[in-house]
């Protein structure tokens, strides 16, 4: 897991990033990603992890 997270915040395209991760948890339901990924992905590594922690914490919301 720590492999993918690492590869998804490096990925310098958003919807890359989204699909690398949903590939991996069968996640086949966008509109989750859609909702928290900003319509500009953010250059800065951080921004980009927290972004995806933040996706991950409500698509898991979501499945509660």
């Amino acid at each position: 897991m720590t492999n993918l997270l690492e590869r998804a915040s490096n990925c310098d395209d958003g919807e890359r990033a989204a699909k690398i991760i949903q590939d991996a948890l069968g996640i086949h339901d966008n509109d989750v990603a859609n909702y928290v990924f900003p319509q500009t992905w953010p250059k800065d590594r951080d921004q980009r992890a927290r972004i995806i922690g933040e996706w991950l914490q409500a698509e898991a919301q979501y499945f509660a």
